[in-house]
């Protein structure tokens, strides 16, 4: 009876070995070179070092925040210059406004408001101790916003119900 063992290196067994090495980096070898974090890469730094110097030329506030929050800056603007000394304005909740503007709305919100129109006597619509001292309401239609008071052609108490209703 022959009792010999077979090489542990014979030719077979090499063929083997390499053929399974071989198969194992063409199944790992993507994942192992792959970077995780390219696309987070291509998505968020590129980005900005792609535009960077075009960023670099922008030098003031104002323009930069145009660019990032143009209908919030268009409508605080547009808002500030309907305001009166005497006036202190109730901001409408934030979902009477997404029914009436397409973009995102932060404006209704008194303190992205005063960073971006400076201080201004506003009662945020949540504050519900200080809200009956508003004199000056915001309404909206599609494609139209005005300031109304107490007296106008706006009912007020109309306006005010269809906050609630928006909440």
């Amino acid at each position: 009876m022959n009792t010999e063992r077979p090489a542990f290196f014979s030719v077979p067994a090499v063929y083997l070995t390499a053929a399974v090495v071989f198969i194992l980096l063409l199944l790992l070898g993507p994942a192992i070179n792959d970077n995780p974090y390219a696309q987070s890469y291509e998505s968020r730094v590129e980005l900005y070092r792609s535009k960077l110097d075009s960023l670099n030329k922008i030098r003031s506030i104002r323009e930069r925040i145009f660019m990032r929050q143009m209908a919030n800056l268009s409508v605080a603007e547009y808002i500030d210059s309907k305001l009166r000394p005497t006036d202190t304005l109730l901001l409408p909740p934030q979902a009477y406004a997404k029914r009436y503007m397409e973009t995102a709305v932060t404006w209704t919100d008194p303190r992205i408001l005063t960073w971006l129109i400076g201080f201004r006597n506003v009662v945020a619509w949540t504050d519900t101790a200080r809200r009956k001292h508003a004199n000056a309401f915001i309404a909206l239609e599609p494609s139209s916003i005005w300031i109304t008071r107490p007296g106008g052609q706006t009912n007020i108490d109309s306006l005010i119900h269809e906050y609630e209703w928006s909440r």
